[in-house]
């Protein structure tokens, strides 16, 4: 891949994190086709194969000329709607499209749409252009049968105008593979059809998409010697440059010519604009393209006429023109200035980039539609993608008998080509004998404090929730600035429990499992650690029966908040195996046995297998009640903040949750993972490649906070996509299959691991010689001439620090030649 063209992999890595996930998806709206950018990302941050393959899907059943728009959409697209525009640079939305598009055709994972069987009825659409593609493919994965009348011999419409270096060929015949799949779709090349209607008696609809091909010429003295865009474009090897070059017209299909005329050889071009270099409608890039290739821009000028002699184009006749005083641009408030005309005789060619128009006049009616540049003007290619598949729509509906839908703006569409499957295994799990959607639910949080937020989250798909943390009748104290952030992905929450009344929560508990019963609402409680035996197992069982009675379809028990204290055994009740046995048989020996029980521990205990023992003797005394427990939680930390001292910041307990805590939730899991109790994980996954560490080391259900409160509910799609893609690419069929799939020896020993030391190498290419490799450890690594890294085979030990901070994603560990591993041992 060129780099001119797509992003390195530590490029497209640094590009991914910049991406905020917006709740409100500015980006999607802001493209024409409905492609949400913030989806097609979160898709790819894992890095897998199959995650480039979900995020091409995510791409391409949006826009199936994905790839192709990755590489020439402008700017005031996505890029435009991107919240970082008022923060600081917006992220490369179509660098990252075209990436990985482009990577998921390399790694052989471009996503395939399912087998449509067809319908029996008939669809013409004329024209293999952006817009005839994605109505075709839209048309042929609802059913239709499609014939494509395409009078060119290849498909690809305007996508063929645009030049090599911006759109390599490979790239149109990746996306035109994608779409032409289909089996409902034929494609008729070489046939023009110039009357829409003529095809009426044959198929039910007809689809016109014809662009526009016709070249607007300017009226002016000499210009049938002029060479047209559309015809330089499609073959500029027939023009053989030989002198100056004059490019009339300020757009991107001017640009285009001017720089391939640049690449043909010629000494000068210059480009004649109407409007000032402010005005010109291109994008960021295509103006750094003028200026990269030398292109001269005259600005607020037109061509009055082409001087020929002999045949030949011997010059120009320019003139001034000014825009009215007052107004933005516009061809109507532009008049020219008289006495102002120069003769330009250095010019032997002349380019007309001015614009073109349609050979037929379309007009929706009597099952005739039309779509792309030849019905709503000239546009860019997603729009073009867009306004194909509203035309779609307009036929479907007029074939099935149904009101044709009407469009604000024919270049917005909202619908995505049906057939893919974006959970290709089944999720299905079971929590104590309840089958559920997925193991994937919500923690004791923010996100699951009352009736409203479970309702949602439910709404956007969480298979469950465990309702905040409340007590009956306990005055709960809550600090007003709960929150810290580690970083972006790891919080320190102090809000311990919630300010609702347990009262409330059984109210709202029993709403949520009438409407919503095929989910699983669990609520969690405590109870009091006064000293008071008698009194403490009375309140801690007279708060298991209110939630028992409310309908909960389980309850969970906190003992394990991380605000208890400094984290020494007794602080938090879970760190002590007596007390924790002690509870956990009060809540077992009154609680309902069909009611399942959680117990929520903690990770930061000296073993967590002495507190598992003490678990496992009171589960013994009560075979015929289901139980298990939540581990590891968030974890005990401290952190500084501006507060009422003067002398130095203040210092208070926080739970720490998020990413920083998932290694110590998947050591403490690990330890417990063979010892037979039923495990609800949680503490740490940001991620569904997180979650599956999780289930692999045999919890039956994981719990998330963090990641909810950072991406919010709807992150639950990406959660379960990811998962189940995940599961197909390694052959796990069912949850029940993935379960357990790290067991019985979950951890490799230290001792086991390999001593055989790799050594880092450099891509020159990529390297940025930033120097920062030299700081190695061991000295290992010094700075060339050229400020390019050489390792020293006898300082090296292989420990790839170097290659974890390296930036640009220039250095590698390889293994190591004979020599240099002689040379290591020599030490």
């Amino acid at each position: 891949m060129s780099n001119q063209l797509f992003l390195t992999d530590a490029q497209l890595d640094a590009e991914l994190k910049r991406c905020e996930y917006c709740e409100e998806k500015p980006c999607r709206n802001a493209c024409p086709a409905d492609c949400s950018p913030s989806d097609f990302i979160m898709a790819s941050l894992v890095g897998e194969n199959f995650d480039y393959k979900r995020a091409a899907a995510e791409i391409l059943t949006a826009n199936p000329l994905g790839g192709v728009c990755g590489l020439v959409c402008p700017d005031k697209h996505c890029m435009s709607g991107c919240t970082r525009v008022k923060f600081d640079n917006p992220v490369n939305i179509p660098a990252l499209q075209a990436t990985i598009v482009a990577k998921a055709k390399k790694l052989n994972v471009m996503p395939e749409l399912s087998e449509v069987k067809a319908n029996g009825k008939k669809v013409a659409v004329i024209g293999a252009g952006p817009a005839g593609l994605a109505a075709s493919l839209t048309l042929a994965q609802l059913g239709y049968e499609v014939t494509i009348f395409e009078k060119e011999n290849i498909s690809g419409g305007s996508c063929n105008l645009i030049p090599e270096h911006r759109l390599p060929k490979d790239v149109i015949e990746s996306d035109l593979k994608f779409t032409l799949a289909n089996k409902n779709i034929k494609l008729n090349s070489g046939r023009e059809i110039t009357d829409p209607s003529s095809l009426k008696n044959e198929f039910a609809a007809v689809i016109v998409t014809i662009g526009l091909q016709q070249a607007i010429k300017p009226g002016i003295p000499g210009e049938d010697a002029a060479v047209y865009a559309y015809d330089y474009l499609k073959d500029p090897k027939k023009v053989k440059i030989t002198g100056p070059v004059a490019i009339v017209g300020g757009g991107a299909i001017a640009t285009d010519c001017a720089v391939t005329a640049r690449k043909q050889g010629a000494s000068h071009i210059e480009m004649f604009v109407l409007e000032n270099f402010s005005e010109m409608p291109l994008t960021t890039h295509e103006r750094k393209e003028l200026l990269e290739n030398g292109i001269d821009v005259s600005t607020r000028q037109k061509v009055k006429q082409i001087n020929i002699a002999a045949g030949q184009i011997t010059g120009i006749v320019t003139a001034k023109v000014k825009l009215e005083e007052g107004k933005k641009f516009s061809l109507k408030d532009i008049s020219e200035i008289p006495g102002t005309e120069i003769a330009r005789n250095e010019f032997r060619h002349v380019i007309y980039a001015i614009g073109s128009r349609s050979t037929i006049k379309v007009e929706n009616g009597n099952g005739i539609f039309g779509a792309g540049d030849c019905k709503t003007g000239p546009t860019t290619v997603v729009e073009a993608v867009a306004s194909g598949k509203n035309a779609a729509l307009e036929a479907d509906a007029f074939m099935a008998g149904k009101p044709v839908p009407e469009f604000k703006k024919h270049v917005k569409s909202h619908k995505r080509v049906d057939g893919y499957k974006t959970v290709p295994v089944s999720l299905e799990t079971d929590f104590f004998g309840r089958k559920i959607p997925s193991p994937f639910i919500l923690s004791a949080a923010p996100p699951s404090d009352g009736y409203e937020q479970m309702k949602k989250a439910y709404e956007a798909g969480w298979s469950g929730g465990i309702m905040k943390t409340s007590f009956d009748s306990v005055d709960i104290h809550i600090p007003g600035e709960y929150m810290h952030q580690f970083d972006s992905l790891t919080y320190g929450n102090c809000d311990n429990v919630s300010g609702h009344p347990l009262s409330r929560v059984c109210k709202e508990v029993a709403q949520l499992v009438k409407e919503f019963p095929d989910r699983l609402t669990i609520a969690s409680t405590g109870g009091p650690v006064s000293g008071n035996d008698e009194a403490d197992k009375m309140q801690w069982q007279k708060n298991t029966k209110m939630l028992e009675d409310a309908g909960a379809m389980a309850i969970e028990y906190s003992l394990s908040c991380p605000q208890g204290g400094d984290g020494t055994e007794g602080d938090i009740v879970s760190q002590n195996a007596a007390l924790t046995a002690k509870i956990i048989d009060w809540v077992m020996e009154k609680s309902n046995p069909e009611v399942p029980k959680l117990f929520k521990l903690t990770a930061q205990v000296t073993s967590i297998k002495v507190i598992i023992n003490a678990i496992k003797e009171v589960f013994d005394r009560y075979p015929n009640k289901k139980a298990g427990i939540t581990l590891a939680n968030t974890f005990p930390t401290m952190c500084f903040r501006k507060g009422s001292k003067k002398e130095w910041e203040e210092a208070i307990i926080v739970g720490m949750s998020g990413r920083g805590v998932a290694p110590i939730s998947n050591l403490t899991l690990g330890n417990v993972a063979n010892m037979g109790l039923h495990i609800s994980g949680n503490g740490g996954p940001m991620s569904y490649k997180e979650a599956a560490h999780f289930l692999a080391l045999g919890v039956k259900t994981v719990q998330f906070c963090t990641v909810a409160m950072k991406y919010g509910y709807n992150i639950i799609n990406e959660l379960h996509e990811g998962l189940a893609h995940l599961m197909a690419e390694r052959g796990i069929k069912s949850i029940d299959g993935l379960i357990g799939k790290a067991l019985p020896k979950p951890v490799t020993d230290f001792m086991e691991l390999t001593p055989v030391k790799k050594i880092s190498s450099v891509n020159k290419d990529l390297c940025v010689n930033c120097g920062n490799c030299s700081r190695c450890s061991y000295l290992a690594i010094t700075l060339n001439d050229q400020k390019i890294p050489v390792t020293d085979p006898e300082r090296c030990i292989g420990c790839s620090i170097c290659v974890q901070k390296c930036i640009s994603g220039a250095l590698e560990m390889r293994v190591r030649t004979k020599e240099e591993l002689a040379a290591l041992k020599e030490d």
